[in-house]
């Protein structure tokens, strides 16, 4: 077993998932959950309470997408389509039980992970008819390396002419690493478009400036100021300080968004493989396996 640090209250709802979601049975009972919190994290029950009232907030706004069934007596791990959606980004969140452990080292394959996931969550975000695809390189859309070529290239995917502002070739990605659009039927300018940040960094506010829209309506001809978004795995508590400052410069989307936009379309899977891969390896290393 291995030395957890949990403190905050949303850092305890996702241990509390976490266990539950490599556990044998799928389910604890108060009391076996206390015991564990206590043993585990060194959390009383009252911050076992305070962690189950966000986990119901979660249950609220997400409904049949969360993967968990809560009640102040018990906590039951359930199926559903974007289960391994909400595992992934459960995993990939920083301070996870996970990414203490067994995910320490893997940031490069956690980042393209989340790139993936909010590209299928952001084409959803204008609703039917919506688009998003990841800006990343090596790409499995076939982006160009060059990031001259590649603002061309996604001119062309999204439907705007190439600005004419100067694009240096060494470049990597300008800062977005998805972009989401919504075109209307007449396919004339003057459509939606969004700029998404997808980070797995604990340190989210810094990257907020990564995005310079400046130089993106320099790069491309769009008559409609596009969003700039931050994407994390995360969540962040509604009422406290960290949500309000980062309101206040980028839209932020965070896990449940995420759920919740992927739970405006088609189902699509995530790499199953590194999410059950991941579980696997949990159950060697936290108390919760062998309830």
């Amino acid at each position: 077993m291995t030395d957890l640090e949990v403190s905050t209250t949303e850092a305890i709802a996702d241990w509390i998932e976490t266990s539950v979601l490599v556990s044998r049975s799928g389910h604890f009972g108060r009391d076996k959950l206390d015991d564990l919190a206590q043993s585990e994290i060194g959390a009383s029950s009252m911050k076992v309470a305070m962690a189950l009232d966000t986990m119901a907030k979660r249950a609220s706004v997400l409904g049949s997408s969360y993967p968990f069934v809560v009640s102040d007596l018990a906590v039951l791990r359930r199926d559903g389509a974007h289960a391994g959606h909400y595992a992934a980004l459960l995993h990939l969140t920083p301070g996870s039980v996970a990414r203490q452990t067994v995910r320490a080292s893997d940031t490069a394959v956690m980042g393209e992970l989340l790139e993936e996931i909010s590209e299928a969550a952001l084409a959803n975000f204008w609703g039917d008819g919506g688009n998003a695809v990841s800006f990343g390189y090596p790409s499995k859309h076939g982006r160009p390396e060059s990031f001259d070529q590649a603002v061309g290239w996604l001119a062309k995917r999204i439907g705007v002419e190439p600005g004419r502002g100067y694009r240096p070739p060494r470049r990597k990605d300008g800062g977005v690493d998805v972009v989401a659009w919504r075109q209307f039927a007449d396919r004339r300018p003057g459509f939606p478009v969004a700029l998404a940040q997808c980070t797995i960094q604990a340190e989210t506010f810094t990257k907020t400036t990564d995005i310079d829209l400046r130089l993106w309506a320099s790069w491309l001809a769009m008559d409609v100021d596009p969003l700039s978004l931050l994407v994390i795995p995360g969540t962040i508590r509604a009422a406290g300080p960290d949500w309000r400052q980062l309101a206040t410069v980028v839209m932020v989307i965070d896990r449940l968004r995420l759920l919740e936009l992927l739970g405006r379309g088609p189902t699509k899977d995530v790499d199953n493989s590194w999410v059950t891969g991941t579980t696997s390896l949990l159950q060697a290393v936290v108390r919760a396996s062998e309830l």
